[in-house]
Parts: structure tokens; sequence; C-alpha cells
């Protein structure tokens, strides 16, 4: 586990043992590790960790002193004391009980933190071991949570009435006052930014509550909302905002078990699947075990002859280039081929031949003789984009054809370099084939991740509403899936940043200018990057710190081209990706010499404009062309956001003849030419 409690360290050293043991042999070797009890803390609780031993416990008593560092910083936050005096490993293990580190003062600041830890021999002082770091953790500031959340049943018919019970919390140690309950269907406010613009209706459980410190309210509602009408039996879900009592900042969210909604007099079938508590959700239960073998025999027959494989491992060039394609030819019959001949014929995009070789002529080959191999060269017009195809023919010497194949090449300009920003985990779904291109051509490309995803479908990975330290771990599980999911293109995970900003609060982290003030987010309760590996340990969630985290990507890559989100997007992360990006380009522009080479800014289509204002750029629509392969592939890349839909999108997967071919971004005209213009939110 990596949320902000990284991989547990093991450190061999030797053990001191007792003068008279010492003298009976060589000292022992001691192996040890520590763990924390939970991934994050609440500010008021206690962090406690255990030492677990891989081979024999020391023979004597240990004192554990220890060291608190808020990541980033040298300096301790707390300086080195004794956590614990007289430990043994308990009774039977190899593991101490558990043991008090630190209790986290009120006033701490969130985000993420390490321990140091150095064990000593309790009759002697001397070091045992000593872990640096031994495990992080993080620190949230949680002021009221929703504890309890549920529906009055499970099954519903059109018409009913939804009862619900909410239970609130004051985890803080004052008063909290005109707290504001809102019962509504499933929604994220920082999604559609209003109950209106979501189309749900808003049921008010409390207004102007009050919550004494560490005080907690029981809410009830026989009739919160109605059942709606469905044609079909329908799951359904539903969601308790919390609000402060200006309605601007959201103290908690949480969502209801399944609902169950059925037309009247419909009965059966239910949709019992994915009841909480049955079978789990997701087809695979490792990252690894994704298959992408078994699966291909969605290609054409005409496609897929025995007789002509291709290497495929190269199918998308850069205009003006020489195009290469292997290919093996073996004779998959029954019977001998006798003086067959190769031929490649070139075709381009509108599917006229520009070229045609013969590669072999009188062959003789038997069916399971070794394969032929063989390559093919064109030379690529220049500045003609689209997909071209190298037709491989196998024909006797009577001219008959004995068997064919194609293989699709996607070609296009090429940057020299690419940086892509992207506000969630699966983002850089919309540049696919521009990473496989850059991959395929050994072109320099980086990726950039503003959130951890920590929200979108979290509760249904736990299958209950996330609190912080489940909203972490689940940004740690989106932020693996990238990774994966980027290297099935091929991709390394060195060219793959995180900055940790909370999913869903980009426009608050936006509005909060000044580091000194940063955002406090609604999910991770953190107003510091809470997660151990990001590129900035502890990044404030402040604009300005945002903006110089991501020019130092920009400065140090100095990409041709910058992918980024749509400006006008209704998403908040997605448009503030690009603000983000756009800001840093402006101040880059602004200082003499330090963006160079200008790069092309290239964003993504908007599904859905927010009810901000609109940016006054002009766009350019871009067309990006992808070969079948490259097109599978990121098919293939999809599916390894299983928390995000990933198995639905494995169920449903496309032929290769439906696969999409192209990729729409649209370049940003005269950036330079409107400097802050979205500076106030």
């Amino acid at each position: 586990m990596k949320v902000c409690l990284r991989a547990s360290r093991i450190v061999w050293i030797l053990f001191l043992l007792a003068p008279i043991v010492a003298l009976s042999g060589p000292p022992a070797e001691v192996a040890a590790r520590a763990v924390a009890d939970n991934v994050a803390y609440n500010v008021g609780t206690s962090v406690r960790f255990r030492v677990i031993f891989s081979g024999p416990p020391p023979a004597g008593p240990i004192s554990i002193s220890a060291r608190i560092r808020y990541s980033g910083e040298t300096r301790p936050v707390a300086a080195e004391r004794v956590v614990a005096q007289g430990v043994r490993a308990a009774s039977g293990t190899r593991s101490t009980d558990l043991n008090v580190l630190w209790m986290v003062p009120r006033g701490a600041r969130t985000g993420c933190y390490e321990a140091d830890l150095i064990a000593r021999d309790a009759r002697s002082g001397a070091t045992v071991f000593e872990l640096s770091p031994a495990f992080s953790f993080a620190v949230y500031r949680k002021l009221v949570r929703v504890r309890g959340f549920e529906l009055d049943r499970t099954f519903y018919t059109t018409g009913d009435p939804v009862g619900a019970r909410v239970t609130l919390e004051n985890l803080s140690g004052k008063p909290v006052s005109g707290i504001r309950v809102e019962f509504s269907k499933r929604y994220w406010p920082w999604i559609a930014e209003s109950s209106e613009r979501a189309g749900v209706d808003v049921f008010t459980l409390a207004k102007g509550l009050g919550l004494p410190a560490q005080g907690s309210e029981n809410l009830r509602s026989a009739r919160a909302a109605l059942a709606p009408e469905v044609k079909d039996p329908s799951v359904y879900q539903y969601a308790v905002v919390v609000w402060d009592r200006q309605r601007k900042n959201i103290y908690d969210i949480a969502f209801s078990p399944l609902a169950f909604i059925n037309p009247p007099g419909v009965s059966l079938p239910k949709p019992y699947a994915g009841v909480p508590g049955s079978a789990m959700q997701y087809l695979h239960a490792t990252l690894s075990s994704l298959d992408f073998a078994r699966y291909r025999q969605y290609y054409p027959p005409s496609l897929g002859q025995a007789s002509i494989q291709f290497d495929t491992a190269h199918t998308l060039f850069p205009s003006h280039a020489e195009a290469e394609v292997r290919f093996q030819v073996r004779d998959a019959g029954p019977s001998e081929w006798h003086h067959v001949s190769v031929r490649v014929r070139w075709l381009d995009p509108d599917q006229h031949e520009v070229s045609s070789q013969v590669l072999a002529t009188s062959a003789d080959l038997a069916p399971g003789s070794p394969p032929m191999s063989e390559e093919a060269k064109l030379a690529l017009p220049a500045g003609v984009s689209g997909i071209f195809r190298a037709r491989v023919e196998v024909a006797d010497d009577s001219g008959a054809t004995l068997a064919s194949n194609t293989l699709e090449l996607g070609v296009n300009p090429l940057p020299k370099s690419v940086l892509i920003f992207c506000a969630h985990q699966d983002d850089e779904g919309a540049h696919r084939g521009i990473i496989r291109a850059a991959v395929e051509n050994h072109i320099p490309i980086h990726f950039v991740y503003f959130t951890s995803g920590d929200a979108g479908s979290c509760d249904r990975y736990y299958q209950h509403s996330c609190g912080p330290a489940d909203s972490l771990n689940f940004g740690e599980v989106r932020m693996e899936e990238a990774r994966a999911s980027l290297a099935h293109l091929g991709v390394p995970p060195e060219d793959i940043f995180f900055l940790g900003l909370p999913d869903g609060g980009s426009g608050e982290v936006w509005a909060a200018k000044d580091p000194a003030h940063p955002y406090l987010s609604v999910m991770l309760a953190a107003d510091h990057a809470p997660y151990s590996e990001v590129a900035r340990p502890n990044l404030p969630f402040a604009r300005s710190s945002v903006v110089e985290a991501a020019k130092e990507f920009i400065e140090r890559f100095r990409p041709e081209v910058v992918y980024t989100g749509h400006p006008d997007e209704r998403h908040v992360d997605h448009r503030t990706n690009n603000w983000f990006v756009m800001r840093v380009l402006e101040e880059l522009g602004a200082g003499k010499g330090r963006l160079f080479p200008v790069p092309i800014v290239l964003v993504d289509q908007s599904y859905g404009p927010g009810p901000q204002k609109r940016a006054p750029y002009h766009y350019k629509k871009e067309t990006f062309y992808i070969s079948g392969e490259a097109a599978a592939l990121a098919q293939e890349a999809g599916w390894f956001y299983q928390s995000q839909d990933g198995n639905h999108a494995e169920g449903n997967r496309k032929d290769y003849d439906q696969l999409r071919r192209t990729e729409v971004h649209w370049r940003i005209l005269e950036w330079k030419d409107h400097p802050r213009w979205n500076d106030e939110p």
C-alpha cells in the first residue's frame, strides 16, 4: 500500500547481544520494519505503530525513539523522543503490540508526514536498528462527517416515498453552527455545480443546524424523495451533501446504499448485479491479469490470415518519413507452395496504389517449414496525413492469389516533444493516438496529473461512503491504474508525474491565491497534497503553488506541443487544468527567454460547457490519424481503469473495424493575446 504509507522499509542490522551471550557466537542479524495502524489520521487523534521482525526478534527488551517530519522538510515537527520502552515481540509472534507514536495536535498542518524510528537495547543503550523513514502517514482536518446514511428500504416502486436516516458528527473540538443538510439523487456538486444544473430535486433535511464539540445529531425523513418513474427495473443511489451556512463550502458528502426501483406491476427481473455484499464488481483481481491475446478474434477474417503475420510494433509514422513494414510469410495450408511471389502494394488514404514492390519470386514453402521474413519501405509524401495501407499478397506462378493481408499505418506530422496535462487519471484517453505515436518514434513525452482522482467512484470501490483515509487510498489506486494503462502504450513510470490535488476541488484551489491560506478539500480533508509519491511533497492547495509546480515541468521538458483540457469544459477540474497551464505559459512568456520554443497548445473537445464565462480564444481543428493496431492498444489501455468502469468497457469492446481511426483536438490560436482573462473564477 502506497497511500502516504510508504512501503515498509526492511533494514538489516546487527543486534548487540548482552556480553555473556556475545561470547557464545557472532551477533544475530535482525530484520525489522514498522507499519502504522492507518493511512491517515484526523487532527486530535493518535498515530499508532508496531514493529514486525522478519527473523528472530531481539532477545531482550528495546526502547524506541521517534522523529516526525513533514514530507519535503528536513527539520522534524516533533523532536526525537522515546515513544515506547521495554518493547518485546508479543508472545508467540514476531510483532510488537501497537504503540502510540504521536498525538496529532489539533493545529497540525494537513498533508503527508514521515516517521523515523530508532531502536536501542534497553540495557546497554546500543542501537539495534534505525528506520528512516520507517513509514509515512497523512494528517487531515475533518470538521463534520456523515457517520451514517441509510434508506428506509432497498426495493421501491415508482411513486413510493423514499425515507432516509442520516447521522452527523462534529469531529472538531469546537461547536459548528449554520449547517445545511440536503438530500437528492446522487450528483457531484463540483461537476454540475448546482442541483439545478444536475437536474436533481433537493430535499432539505436540516437548515441552520448546530453541533456541539464532539457532538452528533440524527436526522430523519419519511419522505425525502419519491421513487422516480422508470420503464425498466433500475438501480438508483442518493446523496447527502452537508454545507456551511452560506452554502458555499461542503463539509462532507455521502452516498446511500443502492436502491432498486421497479415500474408499477413489475417485480422481476430485479437488477441484482452490483448489490453491495454480493460478488466483487470488478472482472480482474489484479491489473496484471488483463488478457490481450484471446479476445483478438475480433479482427475480420480478411485481416487475420495466418499465412502473413505483421510485426505491429510500429504502425504510426511522421509525414515525409520512411515507413517500414516487417512481416513473415508461411505456408498455413495443407499443400506445398511452389514458385510463389510476394508483393507489397502501398495504398494512400484514398485507397489509390502509390507504389508496388516485389520482394520474392519463385519461392517454395511447405506447411510447417520456417517462415520467410521480409520487409518493405515507402517514402511517405510530405504534408499528407491519413491512413496508409501496406497490402501483402502471395501469388502462384499463374498469378492466382494464395494469401493476402493488410496493415494500416497512421501518418501525421509529429512534434519533437510532447507534454500532456490531465485533470484526472484516465483523461489521457483523449490522447492515446499521439501517445503511441510518440512511443513508437522515440519522441519525448511526459504526463502531469493535477488531481489524484480521489473522489470519482470511491464509494463504489469500497461499497460505502468514503472518509479521508478511503479517499487517500483510492487516489493511489487511480494513480496505479494510470501507470498500468500508460505502460500498455509503452510509457515508463518515470515519465509520469502527479501533483495530488483534490478531485473536484481544482476550482477552489484556483480561487485560493495565497499558499498561506490554501483550500481545505472535501474528500481528503487536507489543504496540502497528502500523498507520498508526488512531484512536490505537501503541495499547498493554492493557485500560485500549483502554477509554480506546473511551470517546473514546462521549463524542464520544453515541449513543442502541450495538451491540456478545454477551458470551457463543464467539469471544474477539466477547465481549471487548462487555466493552470495557460497561466504558466503567460508567466513564462512574460519573462525574457523563459519560454522557448513557444509551444503549440492543443485542448480536448468540450463535452458540455459550464456556467462560467467563456474563454476568449479562437481554435483550429486538428485531426490525428490512428492505425487499427494503435486503436486496439488504445482500447485496451482503457480497461486498466477498473475503478472507472474499465471492466464495462472491456465487456463492450469494439471490433477492429469499429474502432475510431482519428483523434480530434483544437489548437488555441492566439492565447498570448488574452492574458489573465480568468483571473477571477
